[in-house]
């Protein structure tokens, strides 16, 4: 008879000797969940739609589970700009969630993407008002659904064009945002970002930079001081200072865009290139005339490949450099240089 101590040791080594394999079945079993989170998350869009696509034929998914595999693969499909399979899997975990208000919603949600996706901005529009009566009519309301919801109304509103519209929606989505996320979330740096932009377009650089300040601060925090969300905030305040002569400080910001964007790994040369103009011209005005000439330099020689206005700009405020270094017929030059590409078609 085999004594008890001897048949806990001996239960030891079994679950010693099962426990990677049982890992290595229950990850077999999960593989392509597991690897459409991990393609989803790195931004791999066709690899996670090809697994999510593959799970979803498996049939031992519960029902929240399948809705939100379907979700996911709306997205991978939309972020390929395959909107009308994206759509037909929003419309299906919707059908799916028909008897559970809050993946109703979220179903909901990744269909209002898909519409704005589409330029259906009237189609999102509805679909946000069906939301928001639905979760209104809730005990208790999720702040932050229509926190969401509202910064996605004014994303429809803006493209449609209605701005005034827009800033509204914007102004309630912060608010909504900051009672249900916090002072220092991302979706509260969203809506404070629309917010600024439309204020500089309003001309109310005041609130712009207000807001765009909170906005990068905000970004920085939560996804890093070199976030493309950052930058993009720091280069609309800039844009913000400049337009409202406030030279030395846009001058300022647009040096730290300059770094940030030096250092982002597969940054955008085209975007760089606009900050290096923006800021010669910004150390033009204020008599920076060597490291005007030095930005420009690198500028002229990336636009060069596809000329353009923004090149016709760049050998502009160089003629300008070349004037102000005593240098005229080389100013009347890059002047002529300037006006032909001016005027010449873009292709």
């Amino acid at each position: 008879m085999i004594s008890v101590t001897r048949l806990f040791r001996l239960g030891i080594r079994f679950a010693v000797w099962a426990t990677p394999h049982v890992k290595a079945w229950h990850r077999r079993l999960n593989l392509n969940v597991a690897e459409g989170q991990r393609h989803l998350e790195s931004r791999n869009w066709s690899e996670a739609e090809k697994h999510l696509a593959a799970a979803l034929t498996e049939k031992r998914h519960s029902s929240k589970r399948r809705i939100g595999l379907v979700l996911d693969l709306a997205k991978a499909q939309r972020k390929q700009a395959k909107l009308a399979d994206a759509e037909q899997s929003a419309r299906a975990a919707m059908e799916l969630a028909a008897g559970d208000h809050a993946l109703w919603s979220r179903a909901m949600e990744a269909l209002v993407d898909v519409q704005i996706s589409q330029e259906k901005y009237s189609d999102a529009e509805q679909s946000i008002q069906e939301i928001a009566t639905r979760e209104s009519g809730q005990s208790q309301p999720d702040r932050a659904r229509l926190a969401t919801c509202a910064r996605k109304l004014g994303t429809a509103l803006l493209k449609s064009g209605r701005k005034e519209e827009a800033f509204e929606a914007f102004r309630q989505a912060a608010g909504l945002a900051e009672q249900a996320f916090g002072a220092n979330h991302v979706e509260t740096a969203q809506s404070l970002s629309q917010l600024g932009m439309l204020s500089r377009q309003h001309g109310d650089h005041a609130e712009a930079q207000r807001c765009l300040r909170r906005a990068a601060e905000i970004h920085q925090s939560v996804s890093g001081p070199e976030s493309n969300a950052a930058t993009e905030a720091i280069y609309n305040l800039a844009a913000s200072l400049e337009q409202s002569e406030d030279f030395a400080g846009a001058a300022s910001e647009f040096e730290r865009v300059l770094k940030l964007k030096d250092r982002q790994v597969g940054g955008d040369r085209e975007e760089a290139t606009e900050v290096q103009v923006h800021l010669a011209g910004l150390y033009v005005k204020a008599g920076r005339i060597a490291p005007a000439r030095e930005l420009l330099m690198q500028a002229i020689g990336t636009l060069e490949r596809k000329g353009g206005p923004r090149l016709a700009r760049a050998l502009e405020i160089f003629a300008e450099v070349e004037e102000r270094m005593g240098h005229a017929e080389e100013a009347r030059q890059w002047r002529e240089r300037a006006a032909e590409i001016a005027s010449t078609p873009v292709s």
